[in-house]
């Protein structure tokens, strides 16, 4: 089953958006232009400004990390990932190829989809498709992220 994932409204983007739709309202008794200006603004940040992330058919709002890694960590991250007993290791330091992880989690649910590409042809190819963790093997690659 393809898990997919849709951008959504997190409580700090719509509370952002309405501290700039009100900015502008304000300034719009101080200086006409410059009001509607700002509350064009928050009007735009209200319809397009989206942080979080939901899976379809959940209510579990996501944060998403997107890291680029050393091309040494690969084997133990899609070890990780293929379910095997390793120790994901995260290196953002090291030299060589780089390899994409891209993780929506949350950490209070103790739930995260990470997917992993490779760097070839100056693309992103994927390297595993979205793999859904739980529990404590969530924790232990959200700790490193």
């Amino acid at each position: 089953m393809e898990i997919k994932l849709k951008k959504v409204h997190t409580a700090k983007d719509l509370i952002i958006s309405a501290i700039v739709l009100a900015a502008g309202i304000g300034l719009y008794f101080v200086h006409v232009g410059l009001g509607v200006t700002i509350a064009l603004c928050g009007l735009l940040l209200l319809l397009f400004y989206k942080a979080g992330y939901k899976r379809e058919g959940e209510d579990l709002v996501l944060r998403k990390a997107a890291l680029d890694v050393s091309h040494s960590c690969r084997d133990s991250l899609k070890g990780f990932l293929d379910g095997k007993d390793v120790e994901p290791k995260i290196d953002k330091t090291a030299l060589g190829g780089i390899v994409r992880l891209e993780a929506y989690f949350n950490a209070k649910a103790a739930i995260a989809y990470i997917q992993l590409f490779d760097f070839s042809n100056y693309t992103y190819e994927p390297a595993t498709e979205i793999v859904e963790l739980r529990g404590p093997r969530a924790e232990k690659l959200i700790c490193k992220l």
